[in-house]
């Protein structure tokens, strides 16, 4: 297996309020992906809740390889998603491992 996690930080304009509309929206395209993109296993996104942290939310995902991964990276449903958030989002910081 091979899992994707995607730190994400909101552009200072998005207020709280609408970064909790996100988050739900977001978690429910991500999941709708399962069983639509080859090798995706799993998918969800909530709101980090580490007062640490500088990052407002993750996205975690599970798939077969990691090939099936990079499949998913080119994939027109993840690509829609990506495009929109590049509006809502001002950093990201990406992990990947294997297990």
């Amino acid at each position: 297996m091979f899992k994707h996690l995607v730190l994400w930080r909101f552009s200072p304009q998005i207020s709280s309020a609408r970064q909790k509309v996100l988050i739900s929206e977001l978690n429910s395209r991500f999941r709708a992906m399962v069983g639509q993109v080859d090798g995706l296993l799993k998918a969800e996104v909530g709101q980090n809740l580490a007062s640490n942290s500088e990052y407002h939310m993750i996205l975690y995902t599970v798939f077969t390889s990691r090939k099936a991964m990079e499949a998913y990276q080119k994939h027109p449903l993840h690509l829609a998603v990506k495009k929109e958030m590049e509006t809502i989002v001002c950093d990201r910081l990406p992990m990947d491992y294997e297990v």
